[in-house]
């Protein structure tokens, strides 16, 4: 059985809540990207995570791809607006280890470890700051890949398509989920052809607290102020 998990975006209690609700049959844990960006706790996060004593697979997100990007000096436009300080604030917050671990994982990978094979991506196969939203998204991705199982995150929202052999699974946000089941985290698991998409409630005020009190909300407020609404509402 193995464990699949994205989105977790700095959210510390969602990820401790999810790591605890794991069956023992998991022998594997899959994450794909935006681990950090959020919540303050993205240094938390990245060393609950490098410290698994499971197996892990890990590929990087749209988030930590824009944090190579500023930390290279590549600031886009919109990097102008206060609400994403954010990801200034993180750069200068994550330690040597974290960038380490980081720059070690790539943007999409194959895994061969399920049967008729994986491939790992973010948002779509080829772009990870979009999604796969419809059936028509499912297609193009499927067009892409020649493996079974097509997984992914970004949106936030846990959804399955079968497009002829293959199985596309979005698999939910860990620490922002929009599923609209009231505060929980969402993550996935995969049981040979079996998907489980799994809720687990954690405590939600408390993830809010930390980003309310943390520097982020005054340096980003209405960036903070909508991961607040988010978290609360997930």
């Amino acid at each position: 059985m193995i464990a699949i998990l994205s989105d977790i975006h700095g959210n510390i209690h969602a990820l401790d809540a999810v790591l605890a609700d794991m069956p023992k049959e998991v022998s594997e844990i899959i994450i794909l990207g935006d681990m950090i960006g959020g919540l303050p706790a993205n240094c938390e996060v990245l060393d609950r995570i490098m410290n698994l004593q499971l197996p892990l697979t890990a590929i990087l997100g749209n988030w930590e791809e824009n944090l190579f990007d500023g930390k290279n000096g590549q600031h886009p436009e919109w990097w102008q607006s206060t609400q994403f300080a954010t990801l200034a604030w993180t750069i200068d917050n994550l330690q040597p280890k974290h960038w380490a671990f980081l720059e070690a994982l790539s943007n999409t990978q194959a895994f061969d470890k399920i049967i008729n094979g994986a491939f790992l991506f973010h948002g779509k196969p080829n772009d990870s700051m979009n999604g796969i939203h419809t059936k028509a998204d499912a297609k193009e991705a499927a067009a892409y890949c020649s493996e079974k199982w097509l997984l992914c995150g970004h949106t936030h929202q846990s959804r399955a398509f079968r497009i002829g052999h293959q199985r596309i699974v979005t698999v939910g946000s860990v620490g922002l989920s929009m599923d609209f089941i009231g505060g929980t985290a969402c993550y996935t698991l995969l049981d040979r052809d079996k998907i489980s998409i799994r809720h687990v409630a954690y405590d939600v005020d408390a993830a809010i607290a930390s980003l309310q009190t943390s520097e982020l909300a005054r340096l980003a407020p209405g960036f903070s102020a909508a991961n607040a609404l988010a978290a609360d509402i997930s």
